[in-house]
């Protein structure tokens, strides 16, 4: 059980994976929460209240490696199968869940709907500390380095960041819902989801952003989600 309701859980191509049933009557749509599973399931209750198949997969490197992210995309289409759903679902990412959500959308726009980001990151040399602003943790080094290889002096050079190749959004039309702290030292949003915010709107997408007033990265979510489910709504594609 997953929040009082009915879940699977299994293995997909050797990592973990869960599949959350709604308890009404399925609607043909998924939401994948990328990372964070147990994390602020307000909006994916409201969800799977709505008739939505939650699912997840378990990733071995939340920095989004393509290894990873392929892994992903495969993991969406065999539930499709599995539940009779459509490919085409809710991306749902927070932090670096944000990250992999964007990324999967980049890479296989094919299986996105709706992008809802929350304090995503979208910029990873500003999480290496290289924009200046971001609380930089240790641990993030660590776990970037074995993502993609590089270290402080090579990743200068990195250029796989969502914010490096936003154009597949915006030729596929996939609308975006995004949610952050002004007071976020962690997941700036100036040198994140700010650049995202600015692309789409010189380019003519869709989006919503949502900042919290004197928040930092912490809590997600909004107390009541439901602005975030009426733009999801609206534009499932």
């Amino acid at each position: 059980m997953w929040n009082d309701f009915e879940s699977k859980e299994f293995r997909f191509k050797e990592r973990d994976a869960v599949i959350v049933y709604p308890k009404c009557k399925p609607n043909g749509r998924m939401l994948l929460k990328t990372e964070y599973l147990g994390a602020f399931p307000d909006f994916d209750i409201a969800m799977l209240e709505k008739g939505y198949h939650l699912i997840h997969i378990y990733q071995r490197n939340r920095w989004a490696p393509v290894v990873e992210i392929d892994i992903m995309a495969d993991f969406v289409r065999y539930c499709a199968k599995e539940l009779g759903a459509s490919e085409r679902c809710v991306l749902e990412g927070m932090s670096c869940g944000g990250l992999q959500a964007a990324i999967l959308a980049e890479r296989h726009p094919e299986l996105a709907a709706v992008l809802y980001l929350d304090a995503p990151v979208l910029n990873l040399l500003s999480m290496a500390g290289f924009g200046g602003k971001n609380k930089v943790l240790d641990t993030f080094w660590h776990e970037i380095e074995d993502a993609y290889g590089v270290n402080p002096s090579t990743m200068v050079n990195f250029r796989q960041s969502p914010i490096d190749n936003m154009k597949p959004l915006i030729e596929n039309n996939i609308p975006v819902i995004m949610l952050y702290g002004s007071a976020d030292d962690v997941v700036v949003y100036g040198e994140n989801g700010r650049v995202l915010e600015n692309y789409y709107k010189e380019n003519g997408g869709t989006i919503c952003t949502i900042g919290k007033s004197m928040s930092g990265h912490h809590p997600h979510g909004l107390s009541d989600p439901q602005i975030i489910i009426d733009f999801v709504e609206k534009h499932y594609r």
